[in-house]
């Protein structure tokens, strides 16, 4: 089956539903062969009902099958050779496989599918993982959001083996404990990995974790000041503690919206040496973007606000509707009106196991920054 399509952007794994230009009666979620200019520009999944109507699998003439599977996830994994036993295996069109998303903790596999050709495949996927991988449980945890678009319903189950309720694993030394089946996303965000060891090496003095989740910045900075760790959510504080005791830590953790303490902060006037900013993304669509432009200015803005002199800020953004230069343009005017003047000490994106495709730069999500104030 064929779909022509108009000139675009030259080996972007997408194409989008209004740069077809002829299409045969194509059931939803086939293979197809694309053209452009009576020349094959790849192959790919379909699906009328998406705004991204084909997903390219490759960029030429090609079967998606068993031994195709095989091959690119064995790739992944020998891409990933000397980062420890937990991380992103599969990080979708960036590893040739899109709509699929697994993460590996230990033996354990999170697998997320969020394209509908993708989810033909979900049996075949597992028996890889589990005869190549020798997986001891897998669970799917799909984005619902994400499901809907593509006319998928919501998945959130074991679908091989046994899951914990905790995994503990290891990340530069350190040890976490995981709630896959509860926490967010697939239970731990490994793209921070970096800038994580960018906290550790530069964090000092009374530090604020703002966004804390399960404690990952707050555990690599925890032998380099005084942390205190603040979340909105019950849970993850709680794990976050079990996760300071296990690494024999001493850090502080409280349940509080980050956004109304920073400003009790404020007018309190309580400062801190080093403040981390992780926050979840304001926006999941372009719909949203000038909302969350103002949610990222506020919260840089009341950062800054309570930064000792010489104080470090490390702050990011993980929408990738967010660029790096209008994320670059809020720390400024956030600069401005805090009165205070920032340096650059170093620029952060997300984990090599997270990688960047160059023509698409979608992938290219994580912004991270540590700023220090000049006296």
């Amino acid at each position: 089956m064929k779909i022509i399509v108009k000139r675009r952007h030259f080996n972007h794994p997408w194409i989008f539903s209004n740069e077809i230009i002829k299409k045969e009666n194509i059931t939803p979620g086939s293979i197809v062969l694309v053209e452009e200019q009576r020349k094959i520009i790849g192959t790919g999944f379909y699906n009328p009902h998406s705004l991204i109507a084909i997903r390219l699998f490759s960029y030429t003439e090609e079967k998606f099958d068993h031994d195709f599977l095989l091959k690119n996830l064995k790739s992944a994994w020998t891409k990933r050779s000397g980062m420890g036993n937990s991380y992103r295996l599969v990080a979708s069109e960036c590893d040739g496989l899109p709509g699929l998303i697994i993460d590996k903790y230990n033996a354990y596999f999170v697998i997320q599918i969020n394209c509908l050709g993708m989810e033909q495949y979900k049996e075949v996927i597992k028996e890889i993982l589990i005869d190549e991988f020798k997986a001891q449980g897998i669970y799917e945890k799909s984005d619902e959001g994400l499901r809907k678009r593509e006319g998928l319903d919501v998945a959130n189950s074991i679908i091989f083996g046994e899951i914990p309720d905790l995994v503990e694993i290891e990340q530069d030394g350190l040890r976490f404990l995981v709630d896959i089946k509860n926490g967010q996303k697939t239970g731990f965000f490994f793209d921070q990995r970096e800038n994580r060891k960018m906290a550790k090496e530069l964090a000092k003095g009374e530090i604020l974790d703002c966004f804390c989740y399960t404690g990952g910045f707050s555990i690599y900075v925890g032998n380099k000041g005084s942390v205190l760790g603040i979340d909105s959510s019950e849970g993850a504080i709680a794990l976050a503690k079990k996760n300071a005791e296990i690494n024999n830590l001493k850090c502080s953790f409280e349940c509080a919206e980050v956004f109304k303490t920073l400003r009790e902060f404020a007018k309190a006037g309580r400062r801190f040496d080093t403040i981390i900013l992780d926050p979840p993304s304001f926006t999941k669509s372009k719909k949203e973007k000038r909302d969350a432009l103002r949610g990222y200015k506020e919260i840089n803005l009341s950062a800054m606000k309570i930064l000792n002199p010489d104080g470090l800020l490390f702050t990011g953004s993980c929408s990738y509707h967010i660029s790096r230069q209008e994320f670059l343009e809020i720390l400024q005017t956030s600069a401005q009106d805090a009165h205070k003047q920032f340096q650059i000490i170093k620029e952060g994106m997300q984990s090599k196991d997270h990688p960047v495709l160059l023509n698409f730069p979608e992938s290219n999500y994580l912004k991270s920054f540590c700023l220090r104030v000049l006296d």
